[in-house]
């Protein structure tokens, strides 16, 4: 992550993800920290043919907002509004690999970055 006012600080990232309707509907939890940073996200997100919609919350910053945007072929392009934040995030899937890059400009979190990879189970 690079907050606007400083340089790239690495992040731990675990996400969960709930298929509330299949094909149609997804939750997630997505915790996030560094050493000076803790971000605890959760969001409800629909599709309707290839259109996204829905809402988040952030819970230690306390801000909330809506999600629209796309998804085709493995890449989600959405738009995230809330009170106090605008942001534009891409997301590309490719096996077991996921990642996900958010620009916030004029935000005090100015862009994210992250890599996932799935457990092996």
């Amino acid at each position: 992550m690079k907050p606007s006012n400083g340089d790239w600080e690495k992040v731990r990232c675990k996400v969960a993800y709930n298929v509330t309707k299949p094909g149609r509907a997804i939750s997630l939890d997505l915790r996030c920290a560094s050493d000076a940073y803790k971000m605890s996200l959760s969001a409800n997100i629909e599709q309707n043919e290839t259109q996204l919609s829905g809402n988040r919350f952030e819970s230690e910053y306390r801000q909330g907002g809506k999600i629209s945007g796309t998804n085709s072929d493995g890449l989600i392009e959405a738009r995230i509004e809330g009170e106090t934040v605008a942001a534009l995030v891409t997301i590309r899937t490719k096996g077991d690999h996921q990642s996900f890059v958010m620009e916030a400009p004029g935000s005090w979190l100015s862009q994210v970055t992250i890599e996932l990879n799935k457990d092996a189970k």
